[in-house]
C-alpha cells in the first residue's frame, strides 16, 4: 500500500498503543529542520510506553526539545508529556492551562488561538478547533503546508465527541474551518497520513448531517427519546460499541438539535 510521504521537516512516531479507539496508535509527530539544533514535539503519546519516549529522544538527536505541545488533554496524547518534559526540560503546553508544564525554568502560558510557534526553521500556527473536546486544537504549519489535526479529524474512520465537554455544535464549526485548508496534508493523530485535508473533513460534515438527519427521522417516529434509548435505535442493541460511548454520542447528537 503506498504511503503518503512527509514534509522534511515533519518527523513522525506512531506509539504501540493499538486499540479501537486510537487506531494503530498515537502518532507523535517531531516538527523542525532534522539538521537544525531545535525541535518541537507535538502529542509525546501515553504513559507507561518508556519504548516511545527513548523513540523519540532517538529521533531528536542531538536537537534540543524547546516545546512540546498537545493537541488536546486526553491521556493517550498527554500522558508521556511529563516524563519526556523531566528528560528534557522543555515545557509542556496546550490549550488547557491544567495540562501545561513548566519545564526546566519559569512559567507556562496556555496555547492561544493564532498563536505562532517557531520551530527551527518552520512554524506551527495554534488553530482553536473544540468538539472532540473543548480544548482541542489543531496545527497549521504553512511551510510544509500541512495541518495536524489531533482528533479532530482522523486518519481512518470517525471522531468521537466527549460531550459535554465536546458539543456537536462546536465540531461543526471547527469542521468547516479546517476545510478553508482543503489542499493541506492531513497529518492526524491517529491512523495514516492523506495528501489532502479537504475531501476527508467534507466526508466528517456529510457523515455528521446523514446521521443527524437519521436522528430528526427516529424522533419524529417514536418521539421524545433519551440518550440510552436513541443510541438502541441507531446502533441497535448488539452493538459492539461500548454503551457509555453510544449514550454519549446520542447525547451530543440530541443536545445539537435541541439548540439548533
Amino acid at each position: 500500500m503506498r504511503t503518503t510521504p512527509l514534509p522534511t521537516d515533519v518527523q513522525q512516531i506512531t506509539c504501540d498503543n493499538p486499540s479501537p479507539m486510537t487506531l494503530e496508535g498515537t502518532n507523535t509527530y517531531l516538527v523542525g529542520d532534522p539538521q537544525a539544533a531545535e525541535v518541537v514535539v507535538v502529542d509525546p503519546g501515553p504513559e507507561g510506553h518508556p519504548e516511545h519516549i527513548r523513540a523519540i529522544l532517538e529521533t531528536a538527536g542531538q536537537r534540543t526539545v524547546t516545546q512540546i505541545l498537545v493537541t488536546h488533554r486526553h491521556r493517550d496524547h498527554l500522558g508521556a508529556a511529563k516524563q519526556l518534559s523531566a528528560r528534557t526540560g522543555a515545557p509542556v503546553r496546550g490549550a488547557d492551562p491544567g495540562v501545561c508544564l513548566p519545564g526546566g525554568e519559569g512559567t507556562v502560558l496556555p496555547l492561544r488561538e493564532g498563536e505562532s510557534i517557531a520551530a527551527a526553521g518552520s512554524s506551527l500556527t495554534v488553530l482553536h478547533t473544540p468538539g472532540h473536546t473543548s480544548d482541542s486544537v489543531c496545527f497549521w504549519l504553512p511551510q510544509a503546508q500541512a495541518v495536524l489535526t489531533g482528533d479532530t479529524v482522523l486518519g481512518r474512520g470517525t471522531t468521537m465527541l466527549d460531550y459535554p465537554d465536546g458539543t456537536l455544535t462546536d465540531y461543526l464549526d471547527s469542521l468547516h474551518r479546517l476545510a478553508e485548508y482543503r489542499d493541506a496534508l492531513l497529518l492526524p493523530a491517529h491512523g495514516p497520513v492523506h495528501e489532502r485535508l479537504g475531501p476527508v473533513v467534507e466526508q466528517y460534515i456529510e457523515h455528521r448531517q446523514q446521521r443527524l438527519e437519521q436522528v430528526r427521522g427516529l424522533l419524529a417516529e417514536h418521539g421524545p427519546m433519551n440518550a440510552e434509548e436513541l443510541g438502541r435505535h441507531i446502533y441497535g442493541e448488539r452493538s459492539e460499541l461500548d454503551p457509555r460511548i453510544i449514550s454519549m454520542i446520542a447525547a451530543a447528537q440530541l443536545d445539537y438539535l435541541r439548540h439548533s
